[in-house]
């Protein structure tokens, strides 16, 4: 696998990860869920949508790469 397989690979999987979270957060709030908890998975959410930025714009390459 070369390096733009992995880095969109690794993206896709994050963005799915957001989807999972976002999702999650929707049905937390329908079961009446406190605040406090969806505030973790917001932070998730948004945590991992920055990581997916930085690998989709190159800025982690070097975590990609062989050894």
């Amino acid at each position: 696998m070369d390096l733009k397989e992995k880095r969109e690979f690794v993206v896709g999987f994050l963005r799915r990860c957001v989807d999972y979270a976002s999702e999650s957060i929707s049905r937390k709030r329908e079961r009446g869920v406190g605040e406090e908890e969806i505030s973790k998975w917001t932070a998730y959410m948004e945590f991992t949508e920055h990581a997916a930025i930085e690998v989709s714009s190159g800025d982690l390459d070097s975590w990609l790469e062989d050894e």
